[in-house]
């Protein structure tokens, strides 16, 4: 928890604070100071309401007073804050992204139960808890964002259904902020709200101004596939990853230096909606939740048609926002068979089991036997998994000589697997290195304090790279998709040299950039195509 009175935020967040009614008639609270009437101070009403401001941070002291100067508090009080009042919830709603914002958090977490609820952001991958918050307070400000969203499933924000929403007024957003993405879903005990933050750029720390396809962590052969993938006359590319593993960065940053090169292309986009502005491209959003209970299929079809009608606006390239459906894999195909190049995102393990999640949605979508119209390198250009991983803050990170204990893991299983891929592994020379305590650079505004350095969930990191995994599909690869199977076309790749999402990884551990559990644990075992290659005796 954080005590929020270190800064304007907190004080703003103070002054946001209302008395509950099981104490209005007895206390009064402003700026960090309680006070209660003489004669109720030991009440166990008092002291619950006295405990949740403790809790929090947001309670100076308690004073005192007579019954009679709680009803003045209280009218001063209403008189300061009535032209206020109705702004004092998304006062502190928009203080919280101002904060994110700073931290570069990609969410905001609520969860609320009927007691408390708890804030956490989501910094470079891991969820920090930053506050919490009496119940009333965070339904009042939960409600006040949502009913400001431009976009919802809901006329206003009800705590025990499914709410969606997007926030993308100008007026309503902090600095930095593209949209605001709401979901809201009920829990056992009360609900779980995210705010998914749309940035104008890459948010991540230690990333500035000057962001391109270069910069966000690709190998330098993965950019020229990439490159030369989008300058293909046709056929569909699509990226995979799970939620937050920067598919959709990829694809603006993709689209912009597409436009850069070829000004003169004309590059659509379906969204639902837009996530960021895309320099150069035409983004046609796609506005409709998919929580219709009489009719399910509304969003399928709507977002066919809407795929459908782009094709006739004469694209050079089409950006579809995600393929979740049949019916938008039947649109997405039938724009590569007509001569068109789109690129999408999808949900898949890996690159090669896009083909099968393909293949899968295409049958969904009506298609009987879509494996030879998909196994055409007209149709089908290319595959890519990506994954985002926590970058180590060069200044305090440790060797992982003479700290293989450090964390769990290291002197265990991870470092086992090292030693197998790769070849001559010697931990007296290589230049591994282990997450540190934090220092200035990582955790600055602890200003050199190293116990809260440490304290803080952002010591020892500086922001996210990229590992990827990038094919480059060609008539050979998918000819032995359809004779033999995708396992022996991912052993043909790998045997030309391609690099797998985890030898990205254990490149990226080898330069010191990304620590060894940190792979592990967003790619999965530290296993080189070097290994899988030997074990199937074909190297």
């Amino acid at each position: 928890m954080m005590n929020m009175d270190s800064n304007a935020g907190g004080d703003r967040l103070r002054r946001s604070i209302r008395v509950p009614d099981y104490v209005g008639e007895i206390a009064w609270y402003e700026d960090g100071v309680l006070y209660v009437a003489q004669e109720y101070v030991s009440t166990a009403r008092i002291f619950s309401f006295e405990a949740d401001l403790r809790r929090q941070g947001l309670l100076d002291r308690k004073e005192a007073v007579p019954l009679a100067q709680i009803a003045h508090l209280k009218a001063d009080g209403a008189r300061k804050s009535s032209s206020q009042a109705d702004n004092r919830p998304m006062d502190g709603i928009m203080e919280l992204m101002r904060r994110a914002v700073r931290m570069s958090a990609s969410d905001i977490h609520f969860h609320l139960t009927d007691t408390h609820c708890k804030v956490e952001y989501r910094v470079d991958g891991y969820l920090r808890t930053i506050m919490e918050m009496l119940p009333w307070e965070a339904r009042a400000m939960v409600a006040a964002l949502y009913n400001a969203c431009d976009d919802k499933n809901l006329g206003e924000w009800r705590e025990r259904e499914i709410c969606m929403g997007r926030l993308a007024n100008r007026e309503r957003l902090t600095d930095g902020l593209y949209a605001v993405r709401f979901a809201s879903h009920p829990t056992s005990d009360g609900a779980i709200i995210v705010l998914r933050l749309l940035y104008n750029s890459v948010a991540s720390r230690g990333k500035s101004g000057g962001v391109d396809i270069n910069a966000l962590g690709f190998r330098a052969d993965q950019v020229s596939d990439l490159i030369d993938m989008a300058a293909a006359p046709n056929g569909v590319c699509a990226v995979s990853g799970p939620t937050g593993a920067g598919k959709s960065t990829t694809l603006k940053y993709l689209m912009q230096h597409v436009h850069r090169t070829y000004p003169f292309f004309n590059i659509l986009t379906v969204e639902d909606p837009p996530e960021y502005p895309i320099e150069g491209a035409k983004q046609i959003p796609v506005l409709v939740q998919d929580t219709s209970d009489t009719d399910p299929g509304a969003r399928s079809r709507l977002y066919a048609g809407v795929i459908a009608t782009a094709l006739r606006l004469d694209p050079d390239i089409l950006m579809i926002g995600e393929i979740r459906d049949g019916a938008s894999a039947v649109a997405a195909l039938r724009a590569a068979e007509t001569g068109h190049r789109l690129w999408t995102t999808i949900h898949a393990n890996d690159a090669w089991e896009i083909v099968n999640r393909l293949l899968d949605l295409l049958r969904e979508g009506g298609m009987v036997d879509p494996l030879p119209i998909l196994a055409n390198a007209q149709n089908m250009t290319g595959a890519m998994a990506q994954r985002l991983l926590p970058v180590l803050c060069p200044h305090c990170s440790l060797p992982l000589m003479g700290n293989e204990d450090r964390i769990g893991g290291i002197a265990g299983k991870t470092y086992m697997e090292l030693l197998s891929a790769v070849p001559d592994f010697d931990v007296r020379v290589a230049d591994i290195r282990l997450r540190g305590d934090g220092c200035d650079h990582c955790v600055p505004h602890f200003a050199g304090r190293p116990e809260q350095q440490k304290a803080d969930g952002g010591a020892g990191i500086v922001g996210r790279t990229l590992v990827a995994e990038v094919i480059r599909l060609d008539q050979d690869l998918l000819d032995i998709v359809r004779t033999s199977g995708i396992p022996e076309a991912r052993l043909e790749w790998m045997r030309r040299g391609s690099k797998t999402l985890s030898d990205h990884a254990i490149e990226k551990v080898l330069a010191g950039q990304v620590a060894p559990d940190a792979a592990r644990e967003f790619t999965g075992p530290l296993v080189s195509s070097r290994q899988i290659l030997m074990e199937k005796g074909v190297l």
